[in-house]
């Protein structure tokens, strides 16, 4: 990860881009152009040139287009040629291309003297990775991970090729736009879970003088909300609004959100709202942020076992018979690693139906369709009809879920076990369908929650002595049981007759006593 001193080059271009009327394009750049933007940012800024013919987009570039770009960012007009000079070069040099190997290797040294928090880029997943010169691998890491040069479409990096007028512009562009410190903005995009991505990099609010755990007000929709700056969803209770910086990356951009909940629904927020934060009380939630950070990896040599990697476990306590319920993380959808290994203990299993919560049969298809997929397990159930796609958010208040959730149930009703429950990680939409299923069958609070936790000793390593793991459970699947029995947030469940209200929640579903006790029949 890249942190270092703020570049005095890199904020007198924002001061430059700012103070300039935006100017007409030319046009040989076509509106909505991938690099339209970048272009109008570099003219108005005098960062670069028109070409005699337009700004010419897809033309190779010099030395000296490279090296006037950079000298143009804090010499004033009239000593750009001065301090062209002090570069050395001949004329012949100058006029030398420039590979986007070398546009890579000179910005990498622009990058090496910012404030940006990146992270270095894996370069495995490029076709031509190998290509890359050792000793430039590193730098190649540093200017990928920071999000200033990108592959081609076809997966190369391609960097032997010379660098374009359009992609020198994008850089210079991207750079402004993670130097800056706007606090306002718009939404960009809203998901299918409802959580908001707005056009503010997280950096935007680091360069304001934000940190990780301080409390911050957003005001949107004509609403001021109070949410704590974090990384991850689980980083607040379940239910409570949260600002995200993914990873604590400043490459990545903000978002707004609720855990287990759906922000855009509970405010009517749409795309294109307009945005504002601002830092509430600075280091508020710092501790509490703190003790909740886990970490883990997508390798399986460092688990113990396929099961613990995959998360993958018999559910038997209550009255769930052994071998007729199980949990995992996604045997299909390998974007966390585990598919193939899910799919493996499924099998060992003799798993006979499936409820997948998290994705749609659109989904799927593209699952079997990839390179890597390694789960004939599975989609030998699927093609028997034996695999049901939910796609559910996890807004478990939602009546999109809950309508979503009566039919997976009844699709197990429907089918003969052994179950498997799972949606991508097997923790969160999973862990409160497995919850639900444990109280019916009369498990107390404390084995459920223990069983929820196994997943975070399992991913994370929790130690069930700290005060993480007892946080963890409490704001998270203690949570959910508070929500299934209707207690207020907080409330304590000794004394809960947790088999009635998964009963009334269940009611509340749709589903009849008749059916309520054909389920308990079909896991005893």
């Amino acid at each position: 990860m890249g942190k270092k001193g703020v570049s005095l080059l890199l904020v007198l271009a924002l001061c430059l881009s700012i103070a300039l009327p935006a100017a007409a394009l030319p046009a040989d750049v076509p509106e909505g152009a991938w690099y339209a933007e970048a272009a109008s940012y570099v003219l108005d800024a005098g960062i670069m040139d028109e070409a005699a013919d337009g700004f010419a987009p897809k033309s190779e570039i010099d030395q000296r287009t490279l090296l006037q770009s950079l000298v143009r960012l804090t010499e004033a007009e009239g000593e750009y040629e001065q301090a062209l000079d002090a570069y050395g070069y001949s004329e012949t040099e100058m006029r030398a291309t420039v590979s986007r190997l070398e546009l890579a290797s000179r910005f990498y040294g622009q990058l090496a003297s910012l404030d940006i928090l990146y992270a270095e880029a894996a370069l495995d997943r490029f076709a031509d990775a190998a290509s890359v010169p050792a000793d430039a691998v590193d730098k190649v890491r540093a200017v990928v991970g920071a999000g200033l040069i990108g592959g081609r479409t076809d997966g190369r990096l391609d960097l032997d090729t010379a660098a374009t007028r359009a992609e020198l512009a994008a850089v210079h562009y991207k750079i402004s736009l993670l130097t800056n410190d706007k606090q306002a903005g718009t939404v960009a995009l809203v998901d299918r879970y409802g959580n908001l991505t707005l056009d503010l990099f997280s950096q935007n609010l680091f360069n304001a003088g934000f940190a990780l755990g301080d409390m911050l007000t957003i005001s949107i929709g004509g609403r001021e909300i109070d949410a704590p700056f974090c990384t991850s969803y689980s980083d607040v209770d379940t239910g409570n609004p949260v600002v995200r910086a993914a990873a604590g990356l400043g490459t990545s951009r903000v978002i707004i959100a609720i855990n287990m909940g759906n922000f855009a629904e509970t405010y009517a927020i749409a795309e294109g709202a307009p945005v504002s934060l601002k830092v509430k009380e600075a280091g508020a939630y710092f501790t509490e942020w703190e003790i909740r950070q886990l970490t883990r990896t997508n390798n399986r040599e460092d688990y113990a076992s396929d099961a613990i990697f995959a998360n993958f476990r018999n559910v038997a306590i209550g009255g769930i018979r052994e071998g007729t319920l199980y949990r995992s993380s996604s045997p299909v959808n390998n974007e966390i690693g585990r598919a193939s290994y899910a799919d493996a203990l499924s099998a060992a299993a003799g798993i006979a139906t499936v409820i997948n919560l998290a994705n749609s049969e659109e989904e799927l298809q593209e699952y079997f369709a990839q390179e890597d997929f390694r789960s004939p397990y599975y989609k030998e159930l699927y093609d028997a009809g034996k695999v049901i796609c939910l796609s559910m958010g996890v807004d478990f208040q939602a009546d999109d879920f809950q309508e979503k959730l009566k039919r997976g149930l009844e699709f197990m009703l429907e089918n003969d076990g052994p179950y498997l429950i799972h949606c991508t990680e097997g923790k969160d939409r999973a862990g409160f369908v497995i919850a639900l299923l444990e109280a019916l069958m009369g498990a107390g609070a404390e084995a459920i929650e223990e069983d929820y936790l196994e997943t975070y000793i399992n991913y994370y390593d929790v130690d069930p002595a700290s005060e993480q793991y007892r946080r963890i459970g409490d704001s998270n699947i203690l949570a959910s049981l508070r929500y299934i029995a209707g207690l207020d947030k907080g409330a304590d469940l000794t004394g809960v007759d947790l088999v009635k209200a998964a009963e009334n929640y269940l009611a509340g579903l749709g589903l009849d006593a008749a059916r309520i006790e054909e389920l308990k029949a079909v896991l005893s």
